[in-house]
């Protein structure tokens, strides 16, 4: 697809609640949409081609979570936003559409505390399962320093038991 394709399709995108779609290079794309059409962009995506998603990853905006969807399709990457409030933060599960999201969004739940709603197994990934709940490392409100002291507080309070 040339240049003036790819942002055709981009531009095609809008109809679905997606916005701030933007190529960055050629092959390279970066898009917006909100929770609530995130199910209906992606299956878009999906017969669209965009079948292999890489990794899902995720950002402490301050104000909110993004969480970033990296889709391919045949060498062209698009990376679609999706903004999560921090009062709030669940976002529906993707893994009914493309399956290979599973694990990702498991890892979302557990660094960023960032809820995949409808998620087959939402169980604990990457983090341990006597890690203190609501406790989220990647979340920019905890220093190191404070992260160390919560979490060893907390297991601390758990062998006491």
């Amino acid at each position: 697809m040339s240049l003036e394709e790819q942002q055709e399709f981009l531009d095609s995108l809008g109809e679905l609640g997606v916005t701030e779609a933007r190529l960055q290079r050629l092959n390279a794309a970066y898009a917006r949409t909100t929770r609530e059409n995130l199910l209906k962009v992606v299956e878009h995506l999906k017969n669209e081609g965009f079948v292999h998603i890489t990794t899902i990853t995720a950002v402490d905006m301050i104000d909110n979570y993004d969480i970033v969807y990296h889709l391919r399709n045949y060498g062209y990457a698009l990376n679609l936003k999706v903004a999560v409030p921090k009062d709030d933060p669940k976002i529906p599960s993707i893994t009914g559409v493309l399956p290979g999201a599973t694990l990702y969004e498991r890892e979302v739940n557990d660094l960023m505390g960032v809820f995949p709603e409808g998620h087959p197994n939402p169980a604990r990934l990457i983090l341990d399962y006597d890690w203190p709940e609501g406790l989220h490392p990647l979340r920019k409100e905890n220093s190191i320093q404070s992260l160390r002291e919560k979490a060893d507080k907390a297991i601390e309070e758990m062998e006491d038991e």
